[in-house]
């Protein structure tokens, strides 16, 4: 700002005080005015100081380091954030813990579940094989017997093909003779299962009947009474089933003379069962527990 600018404007505010009663003063008054311009524009820039941040109260003076601190009560929601994500994790992980147990268990559980029906299969398996081993056992006690009395009784003792020294016969009293073979019908006995049947012939020293062939068979059809009732009929010594049939020699069947093809169901066989017109194609099987008449067979003697 320049000298005379300040110079006005200081003169007008001094002329607003009062016109001046005369020149001299009115010069007076300008240089008074002149003097103090140059002075405050001569006059360094005054700075105000900072404030300072002591705080008096009452006499005594605290610096800000010194000034005693005050308890902060602020909200803090970085704080519950973290709480609360550190909470659910806590959480989570808890519940995939559970989660992963609760799959191990069930499954372990499906697993002794699995070996527990494998269990109960074999179990049944090995009843079934008992009871099979058990009923081959006493089937073997029985065939055993049977050896025994067919070592015991396999031929006929001489005094009974012959009534004196002088006179003998082919079979023994009330046998009947064919083809050097002797048969017997016991029609006077309680009928019997097939094994029983057996036993009786070998007491007598003679076996259940094998049929070779079909005059061997015509003439069985005439010896025995026929029956009537076709499921019925005379034990044979013929036992197996449809694709395999043995006789009780230890022979394979080459000659069948059986009644229809449902016949071989079963696995012992009776003759002349329901046929009265004495055909030979009498064969039917059955199981060897039903009860029958049957026919023995030994060796004739031969002279």
């Amino acid at each position: 700002m320049s000298d005379e600018s300040v110079y006005c404007d200081m003169a007008s505010v001094a002329g607003l005080k009062g016109a001046p009663r005369s020149v001299s003063e009115v010069k007076k008054n300008e240089e008074t005015v002149y003097a103090e311009a140059k002075k405050a524009e001569l006059a360094p820039v005054e700075t105000h100081p900072e404030p300072d941040d002591s705080r008096t109260t009452g006499q005594e003076t605290w610096s800000p380091a010194q000034a005693p601190e005050k308890p902060e009560h602020r909200y803090q929601p970085q704080q519950c954030a973290v709480v609360f994500l550190s909470l659910t994790c806590a959480f989570l992980l808890a519940g995939i813990i559970a989660l992963s147990v609760c799959w191990q268990l069930r499954k372990e559980n499906g697993a002794l579940m699995e070996a527990n029906q494998q269990l109960q299969e074999l179990k049944k398996n090995l009843t079934a094989l008992k009871e099979s081993l058990e009923s081959e056992n006493t089937q073997l006690r029985k065939d055993r017997t049977l050896m025994s009395e067919i070592l015991q009784f396999r031929n006929f003792p001489v005094e009974k093909y012959c009534s004196n020294e002088t006179r003998c016969s082919h079979c023994p009293s009330g046998w009947t003779f064919n083809n050097s073979k002797c048969y017997f019908v016991p029609l006077d006995q309680t009928w019997k299962t097939w094994n029983d049947s057996r036993l009786e012939c070998i007491k007598m020293g003679a076996d259940l009947l094998t049929i070779q062939n079909k005059e061997e068979q015509m003439f069985i059809m005439n010896l025995a009474p026929t029956y009537f009732d076709e499921w019925h009929g005379y034990w044979i010594g013929l036992t197996g089933n449809a694709k395999d049939w043995v006789w009780i020699d230890g022979s394979s069947l080459t000659t069948g003379f059986w009644a229809d093809n449902v016949s071989q169901t079963k696995t012992h066989v009776l003759t002349n069962t329901g046929h009265e017109t004495k055909t030979p194609n009498s064969w039917r099987s059955t199981p060897p527990n039903m009860l029958n008449q049957w026919i023995c067979e030994n060796r004739a003697l031969l002279f």
